[in-house]
């Protein structure tokens, strides 16, 4: 067993087995399944490349060879963080052969925390595109082996490939099956109970916390998903936000697209003429989308310039979806929607296929899985009354039991038995369905990314200029949310918003979606009855002097 991987109770791996939701089979495994069932369908398109599931198949085993070749092991922890391409799926997929557990980075990651991720996890490898966005991850790759010599492999996607990296397309041109047969890889099969990849959690601490995914809960996942979201090999399924996403990836994503026999069109950006165009050539069907993507959509000048005929679905995740912004989906964009409430960590809410209107828009839909246990408590967590507002629990058969190698966090972050608090404030709604109110958790949803304040409070504090300061969100009607940090200067001291990002940026290292984009300079801070800034009072403050600037603007 992998040190550090909270495992499911043996009572529990029993019912979930019982009850036919566990298949103890692994990802890779799924994969060879449905090669079998559609070698000569499209299984992914690409900027006008397009792959079968034969070949996906062929690639995915080549790739495990050579990773076995290489010295990858089961459990091996592997840092992902290539962008929406082809070499993603091979490597992924080829990573679940070996049993090697990729941790889903972005590609927008920079070196405080891919350093945090190698540290942490012990990463044997790192994969990474040549250059993105003209962005060199090969030398930021480089930066984070001197302070994490374990990281000793390192896979590059793209051209050119600098010395002492290891060509992903080289590899994939290097017919090792005819030396070193496919049939080695069942010596390195991983257990289906234990994690198959880590994803990523926004998390309120200073750090992100590492989900483990098994792969059982995980295949369990996108074959849930896949069902409720009608999906089948007639299917198209876009994905133009990061594939490494658990939204993209899972829900049903590019996993359920390809488990149905599904076309996945991975594209490479998520600018608005890219994917209206990857829509109408590919004839997409299906889209995941957070709604800030959505309405920039909606309010494209150009929108009905493009073909989008072929579009049956869009779903709305990674943030609430607002009710006005849903009423227009159908007349603007032509097509239906699913609603969902979902978490890398594991449990999903969703909408169903004939959901009426007040279903829709009062609600983010209900569990997957009548195991799937579901409770809403007051602060004391005691359950409260049906409709009322409360912290939801959540525990069942893709909900993780712990994060991984966090003992401490884990106490605070799950009951003693076994529930997941997910920091969201919820009511039932009918049945079992329930509606978001809010969040406990002290995190900024930027556009489906989830930003933990602590952490970029801990960079802003390393700031000459900086005595204190507090990291919030304020209202963006786009994204949902976007940062905003409020600052007190060291005596004699000042700074602008310019200054503070540049320093973020270049001396911190940090993501550019986390970067505040308001600065407001104070004098001292409101602080709660027990001593600490008045984040609550602080968001009240953001909102009305938002409120001031545009009626000023007026």
């Amino acid at each position: 067993m992998l040190e550090g991987f909270v495992t499911y109770p043996q009572d529990f791996v029993k019912l979930y087995r019982e009850k036919g939701l566990w298949a103890d089979k692994t990802i890779g495994e799924e994969l060879d399944g449905a090669v079998a069932r559609y070698p000569d369908r499209i299984a992914l398109a690409c900027e006008g490349q397009h792959v079968t599931y034969r070949e996906l198949g062929i690639k995915a085993t080549r790739l495990a060879l050579h990773f076995i070749d290489k010295g990858l092991r089961p459990y091996d922890r592997v840092i992902v963080q290539l962008p929406n391409e082809l070499e993603f799926a091979y490597c992924f997929y080829a990573t679940m052969k070996t049993g090697a557990i990729p941790i889903m980075a972005l590609p927008a990651h920079r070196s405080a925390e891919i350093t945090f991720f190698a540290q942490f996890t012990g990463a044997v490898a790192h994969f990474m595109p040549a250059r993105f966005k003209d962005f060199s991850h090969q030398s930021l790759s480089r930066e984070v082996r001197e302070k994490a010599p374990d990281m000793t492999l390192q896979f590059v996607s793209g051209a050119p490939v600098e010395e002492g990296m290891i060509s992903i397309s080289e590899l994939l041109e290097d017919r090792i099956e005819e030396r070193l047969p496919a049939s080695r890889l069942a010596d390195y099969r991983p257990d289906p109970l234990e994690p198959a990849l880590f994803q990523l959690s926004g998390g309120t601490t200073g750090v992100p916390k590492i989900i483990p995914r098994t792969h059982n809960d995980y295949s369990l996942n996108f074959k849930a998903v896949g069902d409720i979201c009608a999906v089948t090999e007639e299917s198209v399924l876009g994905i133009a936000i990061p594939v490494n996403h658990n939204f993209a990836l899972s829900c049903p994503g590019l996993l359920g697209g390809l488990y149905r026999g599904a076309k996945v069109v991975l594209i490479p950006s998520p600018r608005t003429e890219t994917v209206l165009d990857a829509i109408g050539k590919e004839r997409i069907t299906i889209m995941p989308t957070p709604p800030a993507l959505l309405i920039r959509w909606m309010e494209f000048p150009q929108l009905r310039g493009y073909d989008l005929s072929s579009l049956r679905y869009v779903i709305a995740g990674g943030a609430r979806l607002n009710a006005e912004v849903a009423k227009k989906i159908k007349p603007v964009l032509g097509c239906d929607y699913f609603q969902n409430l979902g978490m890398g960590e594991g449990m999903g809410f969703w909408s169903r296929i004939g959901d009426g209107e007040d279903m829709l828009l009062n609600s983010q839909g209900a569990p997957m899985f009548d195991e799937d246990e579901v409770r809403v408590v007051d602060e004391n967590e005691k359950d409260v009354p049906y409709g009322e507002r409360g912290e939801l629990l959540v525990r069942g058969p893709i909900t993780i039991r712990g994060y991984y190698n966090s003992p401490e966090y884990n106490n605070k972050a799950f009951t003693a038995d076994g529930f997941y608090r997910t920091g969201d404030v919820v009511r039932m709604y009918k049945g079992r369905y329930l509606s978001v109110e809010g969040r406990i958790k002290d995190t900024i949803n930027r556009g489906a990314e989830k930003i933990s304040a602590e952490e970029v409070e801990n960079h802003i504090l390393a700031h000459p200029d900086v005595e204190n300061c507090a990291y919030v969100a304020m209202p963006d009607r786009v994204l949902g949310e976007k940062g905003c940090a409020f600052v007190l200067a060291k005596p004699g001291r000042t700074l602008n918003l310019p200054d503070l990002q540049a320093f973020l940026k270049d001396e911190r290292n940090i993501t550019v979606f986390k970067l505040p984009e308001r600065l407001e300079m104070v004098d001292a801070f409101p602080m709660t009855n027990v001593g600490k800034i008045d984040k609550k009072e602080l968001r009240r403050i953001i909102a009305e002097k938002m409120e001031e600037d545009e009626k000023a603007r007026e």
